[in-house]
Protein backbone atom coordinates (compact mmCIF):
# COMPACT_ATOMS: atom_id res chain seq x y z
CA UNK A 1 0.00 0.00 0.00
CA UNK A 2 1.35 3.52 -0.91
CA UNK A 3 0.83 6.22 0.78
CA UNK A 4 1.20 10.08 0.43
CA UNK A 5 2.73 12.39 2.77
CA UNK A 6 3.91 16.26 2.52
CA UNK A 7 7.63 16.97 3.01
CA UNK A 8 8.95 20.39 3.24
CA UNK A 9 11.94 20.77 1.25
CA UNK A 10 13.81 24.29 0.59
CA UNK A 11 14.70 25.30 -3.15
CA UNK A 12 17.90 23.67 -3.05
CA UNK A 13 17.04 20.17 -2.32
CA UNK A 14 13.99 20.43 -4.55
CA UNK A 15 16.24 21.35 -7.43
CA UNK A 16 19.01 18.58 -6.76
CA UNK A 17 15.87 16.10 -6.78
CA UNK A 18 14.61 17.33 -9.97
CA UNK A 19 18.02 17.04 -11.52
CA UNK A 20 18.53 14.01 -10.87
CA UNK A 21 14.70 13.38 -11.76
CA UNK A 22 15.82 14.50 -15.16
CA UNK A 23 19.17 13.00 -15.37
CA UNK A 24 17.67 9.44 -14.65
CA UNK A 25 14.08 10.30 -16.90
CA UNK A 26 12.28 9.42 -13.59
CA UNK A 27 9.67 11.37 -11.92
CA UNK A 28 9.92 12.81 -9.05
CA UNK A 29 8.19 11.43 -6.90
CA UNK A 30 9.89 7.99 -7.61
CA UNK A 31 13.39 9.55 -6.94
CA UNK A 32 12.19 10.76 -3.54
CA UNK A 33 11.15 7.20 -3.05
CA UNK A 34 14.32 5.68 -3.64
CA UNK A 35 16.40 8.45 -1.66
CA UNK A 36 13.61 7.84 1.42
CA UNK A 37 14.31 4.13 1.16
CA UNK A 38 17.79 4.80 0.68
CA UNK A 39 18.02 6.84 3.64
CA UNK A 40 15.80 4.05 5.83
CA UNK A 41 17.99 0.89 4.87
CA UNK A 42 21.13 2.81 5.88
CA UNK A 43 20.14 4.02 9.50
CA UNK A 44 18.30 0.82 10.07
CA UNK A 45 22.40 -0.82 9.24
CA UNK A 46 24.01 2.16 11.25
CA UNK A 47 21.60 1.75 14.12
CA UNK A 48 22.42 -2.08 14.36
CA UNK A 49 26.61 -1.46 13.76
CA UNK A 50 26.10 0.86 16.64
CA UNK A 51 24.35 -1.77 19.14
CA UNK A 52 26.62 -3.97 17.67
CA UNK A 53 29.54 -1.92 18.68
CA UNK A 54 28.25 -1.22 22.08
CA UNK A 55 27.50 -4.94 22.92
CA UNK A 56 31.29 -5.64 22.05
CA UNK A 57 32.15 -2.87 24.47
CA UNK A 58 29.78 -4.16 26.95
CA UNK A 59 31.06 -8.31 26.69
CA UNK A 60 34.72 -6.36 27.39
CA UNK A 61 35.48 -7.08 23.46
CA UNK A 62 38.06 -3.89 23.19
CA UNK A 63 41.23 -3.30 22.21
CA UNK A 64 43.85 -1.15 24.45
CA UNK A 65 44.64 2.05 22.36
CA UNK A 66 48.47 1.94 22.56
CA UNK A 67 48.53 -1.48 21.25
CA UNK A 68 46.14 -0.58 18.80
CA UNK A 69 48.39 2.42 17.71
CA UNK A 70 51.39 0.11 17.92
CA UNK A 71 49.83 -2.09 15.25
CA UNK A 72 48.94 0.47 12.89
CA UNK A 73 52.48 1.99 12.89
CA UNK A 74 53.78 -1.28 12.15
CA UNK A 75 51.45 -2.10 9.34
CA UNK A 76 52.08 1.46 8.06
CA UNK A 77 55.58 0.94 8.29
CA UNK A 78 55.45 -2.15 6.20
CA UNK A 79 52.88 -0.43 3.89
CA UNK A 80 55.35 1.88 3.28
CA UNK A 81 58.44 0.21 2.62
CA UNK A 82 56.63 -2.04 0.06
CA UNK A 83 55.38 1.04 -2.21
CA UNK A 84 58.59 2.10 -2.07
CA UNK A 85 60.57 -0.89 -3.59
Amino acid sequence: MTVQISVPLDEEQKARFEAIAEARQEPLAQVVAEALTEYLDYDTWFRAQVAEGMAAVEAGDVHDFDDVEREMRAFMANYISRSEA
